[in-house]
């Protein structure tokens, strides 16, 4: 996720016991006009406590990118806070049992998650914070089929049960893919180049069986700074993740070029998982300098492309690209970039007939042709701040995580996708919902966040929907009303 949003990343929450969360879900009134979209209800979890000390000392809840499997119907997310001494865990919702609460994904004992790590260096991107965003873990996290079911537009129809998923509850997909931070590494707070001296350079991909709950491999790509959000290509098995935050350090463990500039790393989701190829991102060899971080990827089955958001560099701040990456036939290669006018993209999502949306930090949010990159549309009425972005296909709209007010309190954007066009954002009243997921059978959108709309204190995570909404989904909610 991006950078600026560091401190609202880390929006946290009361100590979580055991990690126990409760699950409430409160009708907020009658659903409207179909097209209007309200919140339905919420999922709760605890929040915590920073573990960096004083003066940094505060409540919130630590979360990344969020992910719905609409084979699986389960919403997963990559969360920080929840997995002891603020290590980090993956947090699992049944959507067909939302009341019954989170459940955890946690690595073994002695292999934990980065979790939340502290870091006042400036001169690395450090900051006067609860915890850096740079150094944490998990942080992407996606779903990768072992089967031959699916072809990556994840678009909840047509399958198995006519719901959008199998009647297995999945069984092509059966793996949680998440990157993670450089693992044992707490940074000095002496703010100087030293700090870095320990940097074991070894953030990871982690991989898990989603039916057990169990870490299944640990794949070391060899960042200095933390592994983050990535995409998958069914058809070819190949995942793809991005260190955005590499930068040359003084660590002995350090690699060059590798860790100079921020890369991208393609990994075969077959039984092995080789590292098929590393890129940098440095502007040689048909690259574009990402010096100010690599953002969402997406996989589109119809060019069997990887499209990547990459914020604009230093030299051109407001100008970024959208990166277009071959993961075929052992020529793993960087096809082009489309540059881009007035966005510095975070979020990307696929939308119907080759629409890609771009949650941009500057700007408004941006439709382009992923055939071109021609631009089909920047919604007028979005301000910019944005980072996740969903297509929800189950009424053809995209949601956007964004930071359209000030002070800087988030919204939900809610946008027509054909044509491009903003409908309605919705005021969650917290600072730091930066991810949002949509799912396309209930028709709805999930969004993490801190107090808020969750409450004084609470963390949840918010679920909004229209009135024509999955009823049964409402109804749920509506019960603990």
């Amino acid at each position: 996720m991006l950078k600026h949003q560091n401190a609202a990343c880390l929006s946290l929450v009361p100590t979580l016991a055991a990690g126990i969360a409760i699950a409430s879900f409160a009708m907020m009134g009658a659903a409207r006009a179909d097209d209007t979209v309200s919140k339905l209800g919420q999922v709760n979890v605890a929040p915590v406590e920073s573990a960096c000390g004083a003066p940094f000392t505060e409540t919130f809840f630590s979360f990344d990118i969020s992910w719905i499997d609409s084979r699986l119907h389960t919403y997963f997310l990559a969360d920080r806070s929840h997995g002891g001494a603020s290590n980090g865990d993956a947090l699992m919702i049944d959507i067909d049992d939302p009341l019954a609460g989170p459940v955890f994904i946690k690595p073994p004992a002695d292999d934990p998650f980065a979790g939340i790590r502290c870091d006042a260096n400036a001169a690395f991107g450090g900051t006067p914070a609860a915890g850096r965003n740079e150094l944490t873990g998990p942080n992407g996290v996606f779903t990768v089929s072992n089967g031959d079911g699916g072809d990556g537009r994840n678009d909840g129809k047509g399958h198995d049960d006519g719901k959008g998923r199998d009647n297995g509850k999945g069984q092509d997909h059966t793996e949680a893919w998440l990157g993670d931070g450089p693992a044992d590494f707490t940074v000095g707070q002496h703010n100087l180049a030293s700090d870095y001296t320990s940097d074991p350079c070894n953030s990871s991909v982690r991989v898990f069986d989603i039916k057990t709950r169990t870490q299944t491999d640990h794949i070391n790509v060899g960042g200095c700074f933390r592994t983050d959000e990535g995409a998958f290509d069914p058809k070819d098995k190949v995942a793809l993740f991005a260190n955005p935050s590499e930068q040359a350090i003084p660590s002995p463990k350090a690699h060059h070029p590798l860790n100079d500039t921020p890369f991208i790393t393609l990994i075969s989701t077959k039984p092995g998982h080789k590292i098929l190829k590393q890129i940098n991102f440095d502007g040689k060899n048909g690259t574009f300098l990402a010096d100010s971080g690599i953002e969402q990827a997406v996989y589109s089955p119809d060019t069997g492309l990887f499209y990547i958001a990459v914020p604009g560099n230093s030299a051109a701040p407001n100008d970024g690209v959208v990166a277009v990456i071959d993961p075929r036939n052992n020529h793993i290669h960087v096809v082009t970039n489309f540059p881009l006018t007035g966005c510095s993209p975070n979020g990307a999502a696929l939308g119907p007939n080759f629409e890609l949306l771009l949650g941009c930090g500057a700007g408004p949010e941006q439709v382009i042709d992923i055939r071109s990159g021609f631009l089909v549309s920047a919604i007028s009425g979005t301000a910019g701040g944005c980072d996740e972005v969903a297509f929800n296909a189950g009424d053809e709209h995209f949601a956007g995580a964004c930071t359209d007010t000030h002070p800087p309190i988030d919204n939900l954007d809610i946008s027509n996708a054909n044509p491009p066009a903003l409908r309605q954002q919705i005021n969650t009243g917290a600072a730091g919902a930066h991810s949002v997921a949509a799912d396309p059978e209930t028709v709805s959108d999930w969004m993490p966040m801190y107090q808020g709309l969750c409450g004084t204190g609470q963390a949840c995570i918010s679920v909004f929907g229209t009135g024509s909404s999955d009823n049964d989904l409402k109804q749920k909610m509506a019960s603990m009303h």
